[in-house]
This record gives structure tokens, C-alpha cells and sequence, in this order.
């Protein structure tokens, strides 16, 4: 029930709302583009750091994708953006984002092809994120670029699951999370 609820939507009993989405790459590559203009530095070099740490608790979990972060490429499957945008600001000139998306503190997009496999993604932290937040954001955005791209609001899961949409306190990938990530991407 947990895996389709953060794959596709479906409330335990309930039919999914979209489809479930996956890479077929059992590499994927991550970049993070350079700081807009007007985004504070202290913040930029934070989510410079959060972003190593949230690539190797992913990678810690044991699936069967490995995430690499190389900043040189400028194509790379996931793109990690500091846009001069806060919470509340539409998206706007961001690569691989529809413009007029409402963003809150973090933000992603997943592109698939027709036959549901992840193609690109991109995601964004705002530049109003407290030090506070970074961490546990960035993991959840990039956790949700791999193909888990439903929230789950339920208070059970604060603090619990990656997924929480109401708590920014889980700092790693660890039971149900860690179980989802394995069934998505089996070791082979």
C-alpha cells in the first residue's frame, strides 16, 4: 500500500491517480547549475553540501540505482537549480520546468516518456529555505525525482518517512522509504 501510494497515488483499496514511473539507467546523473543571480551564497554553498549528503544516504540505502553527482555535465538526468525564486513565486525560465508553477520551498519535475520511464528531471530550492529545512528538502525532492512523486499526508509519517508533506524532520532513507526505494529498483 505504501509503495503505491508514493509510486502512483492510490490510497490502500483505491486506483492510482498516475502513472508509476521509473529510470531504466542503473546510473543516474545529477548537476547542480550555478546559483542564480540575487541567490543569497551562504544558502548556495549549503545546498551544495545537502545535496552530497542526500545523494549518499540515497545511494546508502542499497537499490539497484546509483545516483552520481557530476557538476560538468550540463545534460545530466537530474538538474538541481537555485533559482532567485522564494515560496510562493511561479516558476519561470527554469530548465526542464513548465513556467506558472506555484513552488514552495523545494520543487521538482519529472518528464517520462510513452512508456512511463524517467527521461529528465529538474528541481529547485528556493532562495528562502531556512538551514533548518535544507536538508531534509533536498533529500525529499531528490527521493521524488527517482519516481516517488506523491506526498503523503498523513501525521503518522512526520518525522517517519521522506514522503511527509507536513514535516521536514527525516534526514535519511530508512525503513518504509528504504523498502519502496528496493522495490522500485531491485538489486540485480
Amino acid at each position: 500500500d505504501f509503495y503505491r501510494l508514493a509510486t502512483c497515488g492510490a490510497a490502500p483499496g483505491d486506483s492510482c491517480q498516475g502513472p508509476v514511473v521509473r529510470w531504466l539507467k542503473a546510473v543516474v546523473t545529477v548537476a547542480l547549475r550555478p546559483a542564480e543571480p540575487g541567490y543569497p551564497p551562504k544558502l548556495a554553498a549549503r545546498v551544495d553540501a545537502a545535496l552530497d549528503r542526500a545523494i549518499e544516504r540515497i545511494n546508502a540505502a542499497g537499490s539497484g540505482l546509483t545516483l552520481r553527482r557530476d557538476d560538468r555535465k550540463r545534460e545530466a538526468d537530474i538538474l538541481v537549480i537555485r533559482p532567485d525564486l522564494v515560496e510562493g513565486d511561479p516558476t519561470r525560465n527554469i530548465p526542464r520546468m513548465p513556467d506558472g508553477e506555484l513552488i514552495g520551498v523545494g520543487f521538482m519535475w519529472l518528464w517520462w516518456d510513452g512508456n512511463k520511464n524517467a527521461t529528465e528531471a529538474s528541481l529547485l530550492i528556493s532562495a528562502d529555505i531556512s538551514a533548518g529545512d535544507l536538508p531534509s528538502v533536498i533529500l525529499e525532492e531528490l527521493f521524488q525525482c527517482l519516481g516517488f512523486l506523491y506526498d503523503i499526508e498523513n501525521p503518522a509519517y512526520e518525522g517517519v518517512s521522506i514522503l511527509a508533506q507536513d514535516s521536514n524532520s527525516t534526514l535519511d532513507i530508512i525503513g518504509q522509504d528504504r523498502a519502496i526505494l528496493r522495490m522500485h529498483y531491485p538489486v540485480k
